[in-house]
């Protein structure tokens, strides 16, 4: 318990209030007008009340990208930080793929997949942090998972649209391929995670420590 509560003062040391942090927070708090504009498209499917709703999916991809890059341009990077972007994006993402469930027929096997694989990922990153002092870095895999449930989000909905537009080729409405796609890299993800979480519980001596990354060594040092 004393652990855990140092590990939780721990995220709190750094900085807060850094961009990087908003952005991610932002994401967050753009999913309560994405509900609200997708409701009113989904009962009246026209160019213009899917603007919103699309253009809400645009921000979020680009502040998922930002996040990140500001981090790293501004030297701001927090244990907070890394703990936040990853949570922020599982938030967004399960919201998008349940209007899409709910209105747009994705299919809810997927969505229940994609939840246990983010209710997995937070609960072993949480025991890695608060047990053994370690918190892993966003890898690419979850950042292309992320693209592609925004890309699926987006052709689900437009979906009635293009049903308006003569002579597109059959492949536009098979918006399904976009769900398989993601259940191929998180299938992917969830093996590169076993890897990795194996490794830093049993083998934590072969783990590659940046000895520019003082953080990093912190928590190694705790092994």
């Amino acid at each position: 318990m004393i652990v855990q509560e140092k590990k939780a003062k721990e995220l709190l040391q750094d900085k807060i209030f850094t961009l990087s942090n908003f952005l991610s927070i932002s994401r967050v708090l753009l999913v309560p007008p994405f509900l609200l504009y997708s409701k009113d498209y989904a009962s009246n499917p026209t160019y213009e009340t899917f603007f919103y709703p699309f253009l809400i999916c645009a921000i979020a991809v680009l502040t998922d990208y930002l996040d990140g890059k500001f981090a790293r341009l501004l030297k701001q990077e927090t244990i907070l930080g890394r703990y936040l972007d990853p949570v922020c994006d599982k938030i967004v993402t399960i919201c998008g793929l349940g209007v899409v469930v709910y209105y747009f027929d994705f299919p809810l096997w997927i969505l229940i997949v994609y939840f246990l694989r983010e209710l997995l990922g937070v609960t072993f990153g949480g025991y890695l942090y608060f047990k053994r002092g370690l918190q892993g870095k966003p890898n690419w895999w979850g950042k292309l998972g992320v693209g592609i449930v925004a890309w699926s989000v987006v052709w689900y909905m437009a979906l009635p649209l293009l049903h308006t537009i003569p002579d597109l080729p059959a492949l536009f409405f098979y918006p399904e391929w976009s769900g398989y796609i993601l259940m191929v890299v998180l299938i992917l993800g969830i093996i590169g995670y076993a890897q990795r979480y194996w490794n830093i519980v049993f083998h934590p001596e072969k783990q590659v420590i940046d000895p520019d990354d003082k953080n990093q060594k912190k928590k190694y040092e705790v092994i």
